[in-house]
């Protein structure tokens, strides 16, 4: 009976220890907040500090990875302890749009698809898809895109000249103002980046034709007479049905020498006084402008002498009749100079 007594009071003993035990140890446990690169996760330990709770969690830290508090902190209840991992950081410019960002890709292409960027043909990736990510890379991505667009674009009219003998030579008359029209024109519009960079049209419409001006221009002379050697036209007050000869500088040394004083030159040309006053400027017929400027013994009546730089030219001249000899309206022009035009 004694011994049953002293079993049970062992018994109640041991219970006695292992619930004591059981107590102090769920005091020394400690709920804490574990946030890993954001993922959060809620542990009961009994780890003394930091270290030792990263350690029983089998945690292991990168060599710029960050823990807050530091790993020698001690445990307390509902303790937070965040880790910071690193990752590299990398600047991107998408089309112009530039952001700077962490990230875990290996490769640029990894990063990118990261993004939800769909690499196609035609972008233009720097550098490639295949490069390594380093920490402050630069990226840079142009997207290639295809428009089509119309656009409505001014058609110029033309300017159509009617000559007229109704209307005074230089005069002119808008009959039909020019108005411009308009054509519809799509293009195939091609932007790298958002910049365009080619296009090509692809079709053109009508809308509304062009309406052409029409300027009448008069080509009517009052006694004009055309220089068949520089198409120049001039007025004349009179013209003489006239025979004439050729001469040329002799050997007398006195053939330069003229009745008006001026020396000889082609263009100079001799007249009988009484029917053409000297210093008139004229227009012969096939010998051009001219200045009647010398006299001859045997020029009398309606004859002209006409000046030539050599015997030869004055032979193939030799003696015309009916020549039309022109006097012209404007007196001031400068024969010599006109005559640098043939």
């Amino acid at each position: 009976m004694k011994n049953r007594s002293r079993i049970a009071l062992l018994m109640v003993a041991l219970f006695m220890l292992c619930a004591v035990s059981i107590t102090a140890n769920q005091s020394s446990s400690k709920i804490i907040t574990l946030v890993d690169d954001k993922q959060v996760t809620h542990y009961e330990t009994d780890a003394q500090n930091v270290q030792e709770l990263l350690t029983q969690l089998e945690i292991t830290l990168g060599e710029k990875d960050t823990v807050e508090p530091t790993l020698d902190t001690e445990i307390t209840d509902n303790m937070k302890i965040t880790i910071e991992r690193w990752k590299p950081t990398v600047s991107v410019d998408i089309n112009g749009e530039h952001k700077t960002q962490k990230t875990e890709a290996k490769t640029v292409g990894e990063f990118l698809t990261s993004l939800g960027l769909e690499i196609k043909e035609g972008d233009v990736v720097e550098p490639s898809t295949q490069e390594a990510i380093t920490d402050g890379l630069q990226i840079t991505v142009k997207t290639k895109e295809v428009k089509t667009e119309t656009e409505d674009r001014p058609m110029s009219y033309s300017t159509e000249v009617v000559e007229t003998a109704d209307m005074a030579y230089g005069e002119t008359k808008v009959t039909q103002k020019g108005k411009n029209g308009v054509k519809t024109v799509t293009l195939e519009k091609e932007y790298l980046g958002g910049e365009l960079v080619n296009e090509n049209v692809k079709d053109v419409v009508v809308k509304e034709e062009p309406v052409n001006e029409v300027v009448l221009k008069g080509t009517y002379r009052a006694n004009s007479v055309t220089d068949v050697f520089t198409g120049e036209s001039y007025t004349y007050t009179k013209v003489y049905d006239m025979e004439a000869t050729a001469y040329t500088i002799s050997d007398d040394g006195w053939s330069n020498k003229t009745a008006s004083g001026m020396t000889t030159f082609v263009g100079m040309v001799a007249v009988d006084p009484n029917v053409i006053p000297l210093g008139t400027k004229l227009y012969i017929e096939g010998y051009g402008i001219a200045i009647a400027g010398d006299t001859g013994g045997a020029i009398k009546g309606n004859i002209v002498d006409l000046f030539f730089n050599s015997e030869s030219e004055c032979y193939q001249f030799g003696r015309q009749h009916g020549l039309k000899v022109y006097v012209l309206k404007d007196q001031n022009i400068d024969v010599k100079a006109e005559r640098r035009s043939y």
